[in-house]
């Protein structure tokens, strides 16, 4: 554990500490990766199976690799009652919470503000992606949780299809809270699970090979080597964020309860043992008290050999108000920020940058990790800065939508040829020039300066004319009236 306080350390010595990442392994681990990723482009299947017995099942085969769908259920019924009907409830949260965030995501198409007249409409489509990967990372510990904190977000956006990766045990067994979770939040025709792990799962779902099909978007924490992986194919496919090891910080004022603040610690390092913890507190006593609890609490959890592992990796920092510890939390940008203060709504403004905000000393990060509805997939190592935790946004595309009437592009046509013209673009400035209200033909036009065009192209063009302006529908049901003067889609 490393202890600062801001009167007397240097501000640039806090800021490294609390800024710091470990990426030495990162350039050795690229290399091991981007072979995987290369061997399963090139050999599919086959590339996949042999990492599969390499790193996790010795006695795996192609036609073993996927759970068929049709057995989920039975699966799932063979829970303990009490454990499926936890699963129930968690995904009542969960899917309630995303559904009532795609309802407020709307497509829209409005008249251009200041428009004249002139048949002018700006918008935009937001639509769905097809089919999602999900990783579902195995090892140490098991996570039915991510399947439904990545799953049901898919689902609340409109995905038509899911793929769950996870790795398996030595002999080929996983988790059924994670078949029974697949079966809760991927009711799909087409969902799948298979038992793969690591980069090469990253690699089959991002690439496609002869059984796993190939997904639009890969979201799922791992590993380095599952990071390093979603980092490379991105471009292939998108990507939810690079999330890693887990991390929380808690600004505990004077009136904060030191045995819940070292619970919720302990609770958040005990993933692995590069998990951190940060405590910020203005009350000197409160940083004491919060120690020895630490120590007394950690000797009685059965995961004591990485909390003590990763109670190196703690960093406590007395500051000299509520008002300083926000802002170094700030600068830490936490997954997880708890705000163990009197009044947390009053500081809710001043944190500008956390994966996910906790009000209260009521409100663990346990409660966000398996039940509020949010989901746990949050922006780590100080990507709280830029970026945002995984929802219905993740698997949604944003298509703009613009129409010109023959006036509105008539009276742009100069503006738009001559901003064309600054940028050396000549072809830009004739296509807008042909539409002003004086069009110069062009080589390939007849003689009264229109476009010679085939039958077909001809009926589309009438066809898109009728559809588009302000009085008619935009699309087969996709875009509506809203009585004033807009449309949604």
């Amino acid at each position: 554990m490393r202890q600062f306080d801001t009167a007397t350390d240097p501000p640039e010595a806090i800021h490294a500490a609390l800024t710091a990442r470990d990426h030495a392994k990162n350039a050795q681990i690229e290399a091991v990766v981007r072979a995987i990723l290369d061997d399963v482009k090139t050999r599919g299947d086959a590339a996949v199976l042999d990492y599969t017995r390499r790193f996790d099942w010795p006695e795996a085969t192609t036609g073993k690799l996927e759970i068929p769908q049709r057995e989920w259920e039975a699966i799932a019924d063979a829970l303990p009652d009490k454990l499926f009907a936890l699963l129930q409830n968690a995904y009542s949260n969960i899917s309630g919470f995303h559904y009532e965030e795609r309802g407020r995501l709307r497509s829209w198409m409005e008249p251009h503000e200041g428009d004249n007249g002139g048949g002018i409409m700006l918008g935009q489509m937001i639509q769905p992606v097809h089919r999602v990967g999900v990783y579902v990372p195995g090892g140490k510990a098991a996570y039915p949780s991510t399947v439904l904190m990545a799953a049901i977000p898919a689902m609340a956006a409109g995905v038509e299809e899911v793929v769950i990766c996870t790795p398996s045990d030595k002999e080929g067994g996983i988790l059924p809270m994670i078949v029974a979770a697949a079966f809760l939040s991927a009711p799909y025709k087409n969902a799948k699970l298979f038992k793969i792990g690591g980069a090469q799962a990253i690699a089959a779902m991002a690439y496609g090979t002869e059984t796993v099909p190939k997904c639009d978007v890969i979201v799922g924490p791992g590993n380095q080597y599952v990071n390093i992986a979603k980092k490379l194919v991105y471009g292939e496919c998108a990507i939810d964020m690079l999330a890693g090891p887990s991390e929380v910080a808690i600004i505990a004022d004077e009136y904060a309860k030191p045995a819940l603040v070292a619970a919720d610690v302990l609770a958040q390092t005990e993933h692995g043992h590069d998990n951190r913890g940060v405590l910020f507190s203005h009350s000197a006593a409160m940083l004491e008290h919060c120690k020895v609890e630490l120590s007394q609490q950690r000797a009685a959890l059965s995961r004591k050999e990485i909390l003590d592992a990763t109670a190196l990796n703690l960093i406590f920092v007395k500051t000299n108000s509520l008002e300083e510890s926000l802002e170094l939390s700030n600068v830490f940008a936490p997954e997880h920020l708890e705000l163990m203060v009197r009044e947390p709504l009053a500081a809710l403004p001043l944190v500008r940058n956390a994966g996910a905000v906790l009000l209260g000393e009521h409100t663990s990060a346990s409660i966000g990790d398996y039940w509020a509805g949010p989901s746990h997939t949050l922006p780590t190592a100080g990507a709280a800065r830029f970026s945002s935790p995984l929802s219905v946004n993740t698997f949604l595309k944003r298509t703009s939508v613009v129409y010109y009437s023959q006036k509105a592009a008539e009276d742009a046509a100069e503006d738009v040829a001559r901003f064309a013209e600054a940028e050396g673009f000549d072809g830009h400035a004739a296509a807008a020039r042909m539409r002003g209200p004086h069009p110069q033909p062009l080589p390939h036009q007849n003689e009264r300066g229109e476009q010679e065009v085939g039958g077909e192209q001809a009926k589309e063009a009438e066809r898109f004319s009728k559809i588009l302006p302000l009085s008619h529908e935009v699309g087969e049901g996709s875009v509506r009236s809203t009585g004033g003067g807009g449309t949604s889609l």
